[in-house]
Parts: C-alpha cells; structure tokens; sequence
C-alpha cells in the first residue's frame, strides 16, 4: 500500500469512528394511537421515541399541530423550562412535548437544548 493510500485510510477510518461517536441511536418508530393527546392537538402520522431530556433554549410557544404551526395552544415555554419530550414527529424537526404523560402540543426542536449541553 502507498503512503498516499495508506493515509486516505487512516483519513477514512477517523471519520468513521467520529461518525460512530456523535451519532444518535437510531429511534425506534411509535405507534401514533400509543400516545394520549390533550383535546385540539393534532395527531402526527408517524413518531420516533426520543431518549434525550431537553431544556428550553429560545422561548416559544406550544402549538397544537406541528405541520400548521400559526396555532399556538396558549401556553408558553420560557427559556430554561424543563420540558417532558414524549415523542419526535417522524420526519420532522418537532416533538410533542407532554405534562402527565399527556401530549399538550409541539415544539420545535431547534428551540431545545439537550439537558446535559443547556448553558444557563
């Protein structure tokens, strides 16, 4: 093997090891009818489970159907709030995010951070 192959491997093999790092498990998909949702929430046609804890990064609204998001449903998230992440929309950057074990509405997940990496 050439130094210059010999490199290209080595290139190759850190890449993928920082891959299998920083990538997240793969979410198992979620029966949409497993999930109990609060009156007016709109249901998703599909969700992932999600294992990590969020804190609210940017304030925002919750809002009662993730892919018509003009209908806040009333409540506001303040930066900091500790939030309960039933599930994440399959294919979609939103989650339902829950009190009691109940989905209130959705958030955009650019507005979370996850738990262990919020800066207050």
């Amino acid at each position: 093997m050439s130094p210059m192959q010999l490199g290209l491997l080595r290139r190759w093999a850190m890449t993928a090891a920082l891959l299998l790092i920083t990538l997240p498990g793969r979410a198992a998909d979620l029966p949409a009818d497993s999930l109990r949702l609060a009156p007016g929430v709109v249901k998703a046609a599909g969700y992932e489970t999600i294992d990590t804890k969020y804190v609210v990064a940017n304030g925002t609204s919750i809002y009662s159907d993730h892919a018509f998001h003009s209908m806040p449903v009333g409540r506001e998230l303040k930066r900091g709030d500790r939030v309960d992440v039933l599930a994440k929309v399959k294919g979609w950057e939103w989650v339902l995010v829950g009190r009691d074990g109940m989905g209130i509405g959705y958030v955009s997940i650019s507005m979370l951070s996850p738990e262990d990496k919020y800066v207050p």
